[in-house]
């Protein structure tokens, strides 16, 4: 249950900050800014972008995958843009990072971006730079889901009950 007053970490995109790759907001924030503007007098949110975090410029080359999120913060898997640069130091900074702030600002759950390389939660693009999905999860997402803190994409926390209660009032 996600009380008001919560604490919660979220993908900066998500609540207007232009800072995904190619320096806007996320799409569903532009759809109903309002509702995400909202939440700011509900929950104690702490928007971050790990990419950002990291060091990646705004905007940026798409980047990609190549391994599952848990091998990238092994140091047995990376990160490539679409020029084929290795981008895996600035996703694991990033990670930290946002591991770090949300540690410690006591968070109870991060509501992070769907797909994105750092904070997909469900699914993430395959790799190949074609639009493909697959199964898995963010560098930041897996970071935080690692270390026991709850992660859902912006899509679940839309339809959870307590959040559309709240955000009518």
């Amino acid at each position: 249950m996600i009380e008001p007053g919560c604490r919660i970490l979220i993908s900066a995109c998500l609540v207007g900050c232009k800072c995904n790759y190619k320096a806007s907001e996320a799409s569903i924030y532009a759809s109903d800014a309002a509702f995400w503007d909202r939440l700011f007098r509900i929950y104690q949110l702490l928007p971050v972008c790990p990419e950002q975090l990291g060091g990646m410029s705004t905007p940026r080359i798409p980047c990609e995958l190549q391994a599952s999120s848990g091998l990238v913060l092994q140091g047995c898997g990376c990160v490539l843009n679409r020029e084929g640069l290795d981008t895996t130091d600035c996703f694991v900074k990033g990670a930290a990072e946002a591991l770090r702030l949300a540690t410690l600002h006591g968070v109870e759950l991060a509501v992070l971006k769907s797909r994105s390389p750092s904070c997909g939660v469900n699914e993430i693009y395959d790799g190949t730079f074609s639009g493909g999905l697959v199964r898995g999860s963010g560098v930041a997402a897996q970071a935080l889901l690692s270390s026991g803190i709850r992660v859902v994409d912006e899509l679940e926390f839309c339809k959870m009950p307590e959040v559309r209660l709240a955000t009518r009032l």
